[in-house]
């Protein structure tokens, strides 16, 4: 049989008539082919990040807000810091500010530089107040339920409109907040601007028999996989920090990361091993 991959007129051939190839020429296109990783999955054998177990790792939990819009006003971790086998306990007092986009997405970022790792104020219930290291999950758990958190609680602000209105609670009113890279118009509580135009629109409205106009709302959607979203790092032989993370896209993890952590590039290697579905909801785990 002629290879038809490696012959140019045979690859013209498949392209422009497919249906005039025998099957044994059509042996990747138009037939089933046996994923590589089929029987891996089918006989449950590990595939996810959660899968893997290395000797010696610590397990982190995040203490999260129980508010929509509050100021941290003192965090004691004394007693989570004392709790026998407790490793780390984190604040955003032990934490450089570098502000990084929850987003993922390639340069230039249409999305502003607007998180902090940990903040001295939360904005959302689920917001990150505090992180644990500890030697088992269940050390981390209880070393959670020690940290005692003074808060100075604000008005919240529910919807769009109320967003805007004048004199409306400022979500982002932190003076480095602002610039190219940072919220567009804080002082309004405008995340991030966009301009974009195609074709003439007027002609175009002069042109329909008919103009619909309308206004759609939906509710902020978290994509339910199966696989939790989790991520094992260490630092290898070599220094490199190495980072096995459920994403989809580990450039976007890398280049996310190299800034907050005061890292090269080069010294950053996220591994993607396969996912328990993604949708876009991990493109930047």
């Amino acid at each position: 049989m002629p290879d038809a991959y490696n012959d140019p007129e045979q690859m013209l051939k498949m392209s422009q008539h497919p249906e005039g190839l025998s099957p044994e020429e059509m042996r990747v296109v138009g037939r089933s082919v046996v994923r590589v990783d089929a029987v891996k999955l089918a006989l449950g054998k590990p595939a996810y990040t959660d899968d893997v177990f290395l000797p010696g790792v610590l397990h982190a939990k995040i203490l999260h807000s129980p508010h929509a819009h509050a100021i941290i006003r003192h965090i004691d971790v004394s007693r989570a810091r004392a709790l026998p086998g407790v490793q780390a306990v984190l604040t955003h007092d032990d934490i450089r500010p570098v502000r990084f986009t929850t987003a993922g997405q390639s340069h230039p970022l249409p999305s502003p530089l607007d998180t902090l790792i940990l903040d001295s104020k939360v904005r959302f219930v689920g917001d990150r107040v505090a992180a644990v290291a500890a030697d088992t999950l269940e050390i981390a758990e209880e070393a959670l339920s020690l940290i005692e958190v003074d808060y100075e609680v604000l008005p919240a602000i529910i919807g769009i409109e109320d967003a805007l209105k004048p004199g409306a609670p400022v979500i982002h009113d932190e003076p480095d907040c602002s610039g190219i890279e940072g919220v567009f118009q804080p002082q309004r509580n405008i995340a991030a601007h966009f301009a974009a135009e195609a074709g003439d629109l007027r002609a175009g409205y002069a042109r329909a028999e008919r103009i619909f106009e309308g206004e759609y709302r939906v509710p902020q959607v978290q994509h339910v996989a199966l696989e939790p979203h989790v991520c094992l790092t260490w630092l290898d032989e070599d220094d490199r920090l190495v980072i096995r993370s459920a994403t989809q896209v580990p450039f976007h993890v890398r280049r996310i990361l190299a800034p907050v952590l005061a890292l090269p590039e080069k010294r950053i290697r996220v591994i993607k091993p396969r996912i328990g579905g993604g949708f876009v909801g991990r493109s930047r785990l």
